[in-house]
């Protein structure tokens, strides 16, 4: 590992000092540095692959899904998934899931994708387990289960997926197999919210304006509505707060991280 991390830095010297190409007899440019230095990286981890090592498996299986360092090549890059696949690597059986499921690189196989989706959760893949538990949710390629679907949502949930959050709230604040919890509800619709889930900030906006769950409050209701882009909503509720009050709120808005991101 040692001597393979050392030719990368020797490779990455010498290409970013736009070495002339005896072939060319002019310098490389940046975007023919950088492919040769991933050509470079390809090698080393193909090698590494080969002696049986599960993380560069799965690399050498990404770099040929999305030709890094080499030529697109997704049969190739099921059979490196593959390889990493029996040796535990989570993101080699999601990715697995995926090819089983579009068809990509494999034949097409309903039940071959959720066998590889669900052994990815069980591993602790985060992506997979939100998608195990919305295909339990809506009975998609198998049999509906909510109590399987709130199970791994709940763990997705824990591993931040603002998607499974949002999943929870509303499973708390219409009480969907437990009893109703605004506050709780309210809990998850934030940790979505903050993560940009606008379904989420939605959400929170209305348990503010309703007083469930959390305080009334307007300026609050006002502020997640419109983070969430919903604009008539958001205007309605503007109408019912005072000059201050709505300068303030237009004031953390534009200082909001969230809304940064959004231009």
């Amino acid at each position: 590992m040692g001597r393979n991390i050392w030719a990368v830095a020797i490779v990455f010297f010498v290409l970013a000092s736009g070495f002339t190409a005896p072939a060319l007899g002019q310098a490389l440019t940046g975007e023919e540095r950088q492919q040769e230095l991933l050509r470079i990286w390809y090698e080393i981890r193909e090698g590494t692959a080969a002696k049986g090592d599960p993380e560069a498996k799965y690399d050498v299986g990404v770099a040929n899904f999305i030709a890094r360092g080499t030529k697109q090549n997704h049969p190739k890059a099921a059979e490196w998934f593959m390889r990493a696949a029996e040796r535990g690597h989570a993101g080699a059986h999601y990715y697995l899931g995926y090819m089983y499921a579009a068809g990509v690189g494999l034949d097409a196989s309903p039940e071959n994708s959720m066998k590889h989706y669900l052994r990815a959760a069980e591993l602790g893949h985060a992506d997979a387990q939100y998608l195990v538990g919305s295909r339990y949710a809506s009975g998609q390629g198998i049999e509906r289960n909510p109590a399987e679907a709130l199970r791994w949502m709940s763990q997705a949930a824990e591993q931040g997926v603002p998607g499974a959050q949002f999943y929870l709230g509303q499973v708390h604040e219409f009480g969907q197999g437990m009893r109703a919890d605004p506050a709780a509800a309210a809990e998850w619709y934030r940790a979505a919210a903050n993560q940009g889930e606008p379904l989420a900030q939605g959400r929170l906006g209305d348990l503010y304006l309703a007083g469930r769950g959390v305080p009334r409050n307007l300026e609050e209701a006002y502020l997640w509505h419109s983070l969430a882009q919903n604009h008539a909503r958001a205007e309605e509720i503007g109408r019912r707060l005072n000059r201050s009050q709505r300068a303030a709120v237009e004031d953390r808005l534009r200082e909001h991280p969230l809304l940064a991101l959004q231009q």
